[in-house]
């Protein structure tokens, strides 16, 4: 993962990312990162005015590199990446989505100053979360970075098609860390045997997993409650999920585990896509 994709809307839990963003790409040894910025004009409260785009654009370069700047005061030993700003003009979770194209890897933050809208259609990190071309890593806003030593991966049926489990696996060469599969057993699930059976296939496919590994079944009001109380429990650095790609309507109408989790979690969550090349 050379390319990190870093979207910021000025807010603490943006700066809180990028902060986790850096100590993260020292560790893995990125290359570059992309610090973007997105928005849409807003009319001034005057019917039908929004004042000129060129001059609303020199204000929002001005805040975001003023950003980058406070930011890079705020690092003593210097930031450990070359890391360029561009501004986007449009929807921030569209705008992001289609950007994400280009990278390895976007980190952003849970929360920020969506607001009313925020809480009627999901944040925006639930929307790109879902709609990314690569996999993303939400920080929520008082996680500091610390090293990636155990996972906890959220063992369902997307969880366990080999496209995912490979990503899973590409994913933690970078840290060897211990993964934790974790089944939150429902009514009328699947019998946790039947989907044990399939991950060992898939773990053991090319050999041996390159990392230590243990399978659990917890008991939970919901997968998000039973998935967050098991992380906390076992000092887990970071929650991976699978989920499929949805658009921007289907995002909204669909109520998943993967979209719950992002709104509630309180451990870095790393989404991983289904059906993704």
């Amino acid at each position: 993962m050379k390319n990190l994709l870093i979207p910021v809307d000025f807010s603490n839990a943006s700066r809180n990312a990028f902060q986790y963003a850096m100590e993260l790409a020292a560790r893995i040894g990125a290359e570059q990162a992309k610090l973007v910025h997105v928005f849409l004009p807003e009319s001034s409260g005057e019917a039908d005015f929004i004042p000129p785009v060129n001059a609303l654009m020199e204000t929002r370069h001005k805040l975001l590199n003023d950003f980058l700047e406070e930011l890079i005061s705020e690092s003593p030993g210097g930031l450990p990446v070359d890391v360029q700003t561009e501004l986007l003009v449009g929807f921030p979770a569209d705008e992001i989505a289609s950007k994400s194209e280009d990278y390895d890897l976007v980190v952003m933050g849970t929360t920020g100053d969506g607001g009313v809208l925020e809480r009627v259609f999901g944040s925006v990190s639930s929307s790109v979360s879902q709609r990314a071309g690569c996999p993303v890593l939400l920080i929520p806003k008082d996680v500091r970075y610390a090293p990636i030593k155990h996972m906890v991966y959220a063992s369902h049926y997307d969880a366990h098609h080999e496209t995912v489990v490979k990503k899973l696996i590409a994913f933690n060469r970078l840290f060897n860390a211990h993964v934790h599969f974790v089944h939150v057993q429902r009514n009328k699930d699947i019998p946790f045997e039947k989907e044990q059976g399939k991950l060992f296939e898939e773990l053991f496919e090319q050999g041996d997993p390159p990392f230590a590994f243990e399978m659990a079944e917890v008991k939970g009001d919901s997968v998000v409650e039973g998935l967050s109380a098991y992380a906390a429990a076992h000092g887990a650095q970071v929650i991976v999920m699978a989920t499929r790609h949805r658009g921007f309507w289907e995002n909204i109408l669909h109520s998943s585990q993967t979209k719950k989790m992002v709104l509630a979690t309180e451990t870095p969550l790393l989404i991983l896509h289904l059906d993704m090349d």
